[in-house]
């Protein structure tokens, strides 16, 4: 692709602030130049992180207020496959680095100069939101977030997690007659890019679809195509002001729509609800811990309220084997 005063070709090397913050004004100063097309050539990183997809989330957001776009150039295989994982391959087109610089320019006019100036103040503090404290002072997503970035920060967590299997061990109270207790034991799987599997052994009946409800949170990087998607406000858990997405089927089913607390400072899922259109409510808030490098579930704790039933659930996660070959015919029989 030849270089032209329309197509800037731009480098990132690394994912620190200072890398960041200069890619980001190079950025700008090519959009304020005139600039249509940015190409951002990704080869000398290793990996892309958090910091890293908030930055390009950022800058391409800042393109296409002027009608422009943001392509990338990659080729590892570890960088290629987290943008797959993340649905970032839908947002950014992938080129072969231009061919040469890109020509001078002439300096914009004083008015263009204000519009960039302004653009950059904006950005600057969008970036530093959505780096999620990376920068000096500690910052979380607000509610001028958009939820696509929520979305890519919380699939791009454990990239080089390509499955695992655990033990899930469930302690089961019927709070309302016949007031049943029971213990489940089990095995969760996953598998990327989006298969959840629980397999419990000795289900009673009336505790049939619960596989389902410890399963259902599914993989992020999957709710774009399942869910519409949308921002619900905050929600304050564990001492912390949590940002709330809400998800609406996409193709309708027993559930008006579902709402995922984040903790933004460590991109995780604190609680998930699934609020019937029968008046019936799920909660499930979860705790986390670390194996093998990757952050995993430790526990869920579930609140069940539908009409005629009340009942909780404590699950807890251990025996975790991490990027285990899992056969694909395992999830075949719980696809909905």
């Amino acid at each position: 692709m030849p270089s032209t005063p329309e197509t800037a070709p731009l480098r990132l090397d690394g994912s620190s602030t200072a890398e960041l913050s200069a890619l980001f004004a190079s950025a700008n100063s090519e959009l304020a130049a005139g600039a249509k097309r940015l190409h951002i050539d990704l080869e000398a990183l290793e990996r892309l992180d958090s910091p890293v997809i908030a930055c390009l989330i950022t800058i391409l957001r800042a393109a296409r207020q002027d009608g422009g776009d943001v392509a990338l150039g990659a080729t590892r295989p570890a960088i290629l496959d987290t943008l797959r994982v993340t649905g970032l391959d839908k947002l950014f087109p992938r080129e072969a680095a231009p061919e040469g610089g890109a020509p001078p320019r002439t300096p914009p006019p004083a008015a263009k100069k204000k519009r960039a100036l302004r653009r950059a103040v904006a950005g600057i503090a969008g970036l530093v939101v959505a780096l999620g404290g990376q920068w000096t002072s500690p910052a979380s997503a607000s509610s001028q977030t958009q939820p696509d970035e929520l979305v890519a920060h919380l699939a791009a967590q454990n990239p080089d997690m390509r499955s695992y299997q655990a033990r899930l061990h469930v302690d089961f109270q019927l709070r309302t007659f016949p007031y049943i207790a029971q213990h489940l034991d089990g095995t969760a799987y996953f598998k990327r890019p989006d298969n959840y599997e629980v397999v419990f052994s000795n289900v009673p009946s009336y505790a049939r679809g619960f596989d389902k409800l410890f399963a259902d949170i599914g993989d992020p990087a999957d709710w774009q195509r399942r869910f519409q998607i949308s921002l619900a406000g905050q929600r304050r858990l564990a001492g912390r002001e949590d940002v709330v997405i809400r998800l609406v089927q996409r193709v309708r089913g027993m559930i008006d729509h579902e709402d995922v607390a984040v903790d933004t400072h460590a991109w995780r899922i604190d609680q998930m609800e699934w609020h019937y259109y029968n008046g019936g409510v799920i909660s499930m808030t979860q705790d986390y811990q670390s194996v093998d490098g990757f952050n995993v579930l430790k526990a869920q704790h579930a609140t069940i309220r539908i009409p005629y039933i009340h009942a909780s659930a404590e699950g807890r996660y251990d025996s975790y084997r991490t990027n285990v070959a899992i056969d694909d015919s395992l999830f075949t029989r719980g696809r909905k």
